[in-house]
């Protein structure tokens, strides 16, 4: 994930340090929002591909746990930053060049973060439901 990221920054400090005396362009910020959901979605997709043989769900309950209530919370936050978004510009307080791109964005964090979410309790409630996992052979 690392060195998926570290192009980006590569770009950012060339704009935040060379030029300083002028704005950052206007499709700075959608381009740095369709690389990160790029780079989420790339390994999200390849990522077991990418890592070969380690195992994945081996986390301790507690961390995975933690990483469930994060991934909550941060739909719950997108969720409402969407509707605020789509209140303020149907009032016409936020124009909709704007809006509808970042709502955009917004709607494919949520869901993408919510079928990871959904996927991450799939994934444990079908291993604790499994009989043959947890039965030995009886001979």
């Amino acid at each position: 994930m690392l060195g998926l990221i570290v192009p980006y920054m590569a770009v950012v400090m060339y704009f935040s340090f060379r030029i300083q005396e002028h704005p950052l362009p206007a499709w700075f910020p959608y381009f740095g929002l369709s690389y990160m959901l790029g780079t989420i979605s790339f390994v999200v997709v390849f990522g077991r591909k990418i890592s070969g043989s380690a195992k994945w769900g081996s986390a301790d309950p507690a961390q995975r746990q933690g990483l469930r209530l994060w991934a909550g919370y941060l739909i719950l936050i997108w969720s409402g930053l969407f509707l605020w978004g789509a209140y303020r510009a149907i009032e016409g307080q936020l124009a909709w060049q704007r809006a509808i791109p970042l709502g955009a964005f917004l709607l494919a964090f949520i869901a993408l973060f919510t079928r990871l979410l959904h996927k991450d309790a799939d994934s444990g409630t079908q291993s604790m439901t499994r009989p043959e996992a947890n039965s030995t052979s009886k001979d």
